[in-house]
């Protein structure tokens, strides 16, 4: 994957976080690592934010974000980004799921960011209706592409979220070729 690899034309300077992969990341105590790989993009400081709603959604599994100095903390409460979520939350929420998913695409959309989802279904949702979107496993991935953090770093922080019964399309150990296999690297 090209080092000046996007989302459409969009940098990869802002990335949106959801639930699943700050979940993963806390669960197996490797929250310090995905801040570590997520920080940096072209050898540029990269902004990484996520909603309230996330921060609440954690909060019912008992998980905090108070470590994560990388990661600030939005919210969608302007006109623009509640318009945005009214029709997120059609497009990717029941009524009382997938709503952090709709405020990180709300504000994905009304900001230029890269939403960082890992349910497959809402990924083609937010693709169809052409928002920027990737998987955790592609910003690790990105993370190796650029010299960030080496094949062992990023394979090991994979295995430690499948431990924590993350479910990414490869199995334990297999990250690194799963992903050259993908052209991720």
């Amino acid at each position: 994957m090209s080092t000046a690899s996007t989302a459409g034309n969009l940098p990869a300077l802002l990335l949106a976080w959801d639930t699943s992969p700050l979940f993963h990341a806390i669960k197996a105590g490797k929250l310090d690592v995905l801040g570590d790989i997520a920080q940096t993009w072209q050898g540029v400081s990269r902004r990484n934010v996520t909603t309230q709603t996330v921060v609440d959604e954690l909060g019912t599994y008992g998980l905090s974000l108070a470590s994560a100095d990388w990661l600030e903390i939005v919210h969608v409460d302007h006109l623009n980004e509640l318009t945005a979520l009214v029709k997120w939350m059609d497009l990717v929420s029941g009524s009382k799921s997938n709503q952090g998913e709709a405020t990180v695409l709300a504000w994905a959309e009304v900001n230029g960011a890269i939403a960082v989802i890992d349910d497959g279904d809402a990924r083609r949702i937010a693709r169809r209706h052409s928002l920027p979107v990737w998987g955790s496993l592609r910003v690790i991935a990105t993370a190796v592409s650029e010299g960030n953090a080496t094949e062992y770093v990023a394979g090991t922080l994979v295995d430690a979220l499948i431990d924590t019964d993350a479910r990414y399309p490869c199995a334990r150990g297999q990250f690194v070729s799963w992903a050259k296999q993908n052209g991720l690297l």
